[in-house]
């Protein structure tokens, strides 16, 4: 479903989601369930994607099968890979759907964004180069049965990386929520205190 805010919109959103809600709290019952629930939709991400982006001051493509993002300052387009969950801890960080080899060769130069979202709050947002993953998907594609659709997932474990870029992390919201692994929240934290950029 495409997914249209004003900028003055997507703005609010984007803090109530860092925690700054009194903006978003002076809003009439109405409006606040209607935005509530289509941010609660966890199969829609249309919205997530538009929050990271917004935070990170990435322009929003929307080309099909082409970049999602673009940084107009490092000139590099973006993949982002939203996720949210309302309870329990994330199983994965995000997934391709219908690959194939030729989209993983247009897509190699790009960087992929994670972001996690838990109860319509962010828990951290996360970019490394495509190139870091590339192997991981490229396998259920090179195993892929004829007429059978191709999902390729990968977890925070592919890409430990020493060219990560943490670009927010929530340390309390984690604790409080227990939404990720200790090993997820050991390789944040350790990425973080290598240099990595933490709000």
């Amino acid at each position: 479903m495409k997914c249209s805010l004003s900028q003055k919109n997507l703005d609010m959103l984007t803090q109530y989601c860092i925690g700054n809600t009194e903006q978003f709290e002076q809003k009439d019952e109405d409006y606040k369930n209607i935005v509530l629930s289509w941010m609660s939709d966890v199969n829609s991400s249309s919205v997530r994607e538009l929050i990271t982006l917004n935070y990170l001051k990435y322009e929003k493509l929307e080309k099909k099968h082409g970049a999602d993002g673009f940084d107009p300052i490092n000139q590099r387009y973006k993949e982002v890979k939203p996720r949210s969950i309302f309870e329990g801890k994330i199983a994965s960080s995000g997934n391709f759907n219908d690959m194939t080899l030729n989209l993983i060769e247009r897509k190699k130069d790009f960087d992929v964004i994670c972001s996690l979202f838990f109860q319509n709050r962010l828990v951290y947002i996360v970019e490394f180069p495509f190139s870091r993953i590339e192997e991981k998907i490229k396998v259920p594609v090179n195993k892929a049965t004829l007429g059978r659709r191709i999902v390729s997932t990968f977890t925070y474990k592919d890409y430990d990386c020493d060219d990560l870029r943490i670009h927010y992390y929530d340390r309390e919201l984690v604790g409080s929520s227990k939404c990720l692994s200790k090993k997820h929240i050991e390789m944040l934290s350790r990425r973080s205190e290598n240099g990595c950029s933490v709000a």
